[in-house]
């Protein structure tokens, strides 16, 4: 009876984020830009790989907002994404590490000013993210700080500037079925 109670406490996890996002442009065409605030939040989910809980998959859906303006402030680009990364997860007390691809995928995008246009912009993007954080985890609780950056280009154009979205996250987090 013991060993069907530990192996239920160990099962996958649901829960919310939600935090601000510091994003930019970078890529190799990509200077004279400042970054702007944003904001993502969604939904996370958490799946044990090991008895212990030291490794887990993480995969998450969040609504993540992102672009850049540029030095003088005559132009902002955002971009409103559902991204979708799927992070390797190490957990190590209450010290967490992870990281993994991630899917973006745009639902809308706005300009202001004398941007360039925003037509060309991709509907999706691949790319990759990374973190560390700090857990409670009796609490269901997570503080962290997180990167994420794009593989791909943002345009479709080939004659268009090789930008790439460049993001810095503070997540807060909630677990479910805290124990």
């Amino acid at each position: 009876m013991t060993t069907v109670v530990a192996a239920h406490a160990q099962g996958p996890r649901l829960g919310i984020r939600a935090g601000v996002n510091y994003a930019g442009f970078g890529g190799s065409d990509a200077d004279n830009f400042d970054r702007i605030w944003g904001g993502h939040a969604g939904l996370t989910a958490n799946f044990p790989l090991s008895a212990d809980n030291f490794f887990s998959i993480q995969p998450e859906l969040l609504y993540s907002m992102k672009g850049a303006e540029n030095d003088g402030n005559t132009w902002k680009v955002k971009v409103n994404y559902l991204d979708v990364p799927v992070l390797g997860r190490v957990n190590a007390g209450p010290l967490y590490f992870e990281a993994g691809p991630q899917l973006s995928v745009k639902i809308s995008d706005d300009r202001e000013g004398t941007a360039p246009p925003t037509d060309d912009v991709k509907r999706t993007g691949l790319g990759y993210a990374a973190g560390v954080g700090l857990q409670a985890t009796p609490l269901g609780l997570s503080v962290g700080v997180r990167y994420n950056g794009d593989i791909s280009k943002l345009y479709d154009n080939s004659n268009a500037p090789n930008y790439r979205n460049d993001v810095f996250m503070l997540t807060l987090g909630y677990m479910f079925g805290s124990r």
